[in-house]
């Protein structure tokens, strides 16, 4: 059974080895594949008015799926309960995935109230429409002299 555990060299022990390289130790990191749980998969990609978020929740139910806006942060969270099971003759396979996974994205420069999400075929597809771009303020300079309008109101009577 020990041998079904990976073994990170990097983990605990110094090693001069080309792999214990922080780009490496990265490159080879399998912990999204060996626990899965800790996260999903996300890509966001900008159409022009709005971002599409794509994120990956094979297996959940769209009821299951819990998606907020507060505070300038979008929050997309599910509790995943799994289990397939494969029985055969002198073979038996259980595979169990179990927990909360959650991410959550700044939207800054999103019209909040009119985001949408649609869910089809284990995507999770979020439309973030962008805020109209105000126009960006430029210096201008102000000159120095007379208040023009302090001399055309009236002097008060004593």
């Amino acid at each position: 059974m020990n041998t079904l555990i990976p073994y990170r060299r990097y983990l605990g022990r110094s090693n001069n080895s080309l792999f214990n390289d922080s780009f490496f130790r990265s490159f080879f990191n399998l912990s999204d594949v060996l626990s899965p749980t800790t996260g999903f998969r996300v890509d966001i990609k900008d159409t022009g008015n709005a971002f599409t978020l794509e994120a990956e929740l094979p297996g959940v139910q769209e009821d299951h799926i819990n998606l907020s806006v507060e505070d300038g942060s979008l929050t997309i969270s599910t509790d995943i309960n799994s289990e397939k099971k494969d029985e055969k003759e002198g073979y038996y396979y259980c595979e169990r995935r179990s927990g909360h996974v959650e991410r959550s994205f700044n939207v800054e420069g999103i019209r909040e109230e009119d985001i949408t999400a649609s869910y089809k075929n284990g995507i999770l597809t979020v439309t973030l429409p962008k805020k109209e771009q105000q126009p960006e303020k430029t210096a201008r300079r102000i000159e120095i002299g007379v208040n023009k309008e302090a001399l055309q109101q009236p002097e008060e009577t004593k």
